[in-house]
């Protein structure tokens, strides 16, 4: 992967418990890591299961990101204001990580 592909910047959100002085138990994602990323183009399968040439996307998008020990499963990404949820996590072998984002609907 290129260091010139790297353009889109993304924050990596973790769910941490906070308690107030009172005793209230107070549950928030927080920022907890930011990387830049390369956002992959999905490409439509013609043939089997789309009438038409019609194109489906949705609310999934595809990042390529370098490796990070940080990065898992059970935290979201925020990407120009929206939250998503990582619905897959592929490591490469050239260090790299595929990471497919489901749009949380608010």
């Amino acid at each position: 992967m290129r260091a010139g592909l790297l353009r889109d910047r993304i924050y990596f959100k973790e769910l941490r418990e906070i308690r107030s002085p009172t005793g209230f138990v107070k549950k928030e994602y927080y920022n907890i890591f930011s990387c830049k990323a390369y956002r992959k183009k999905l490409s439509t399968v013609l043939g089997n299961g789309i009438d038409a040439m019609e194109e489906f996307i949705g609310n999934t998008i595809v990042f390529q990101i370098r490796y990070y020990p940080i990065i898992k499963n059970n935290q979201r990404v925020e990407y120009q204001g929206n939250e998503y949820d990582i619905s897959l996590l592929d490591r490469q072998i050239d260090n790299t990580y595929i990471i497919t984002l489901t749009k949380i609907n608010k």
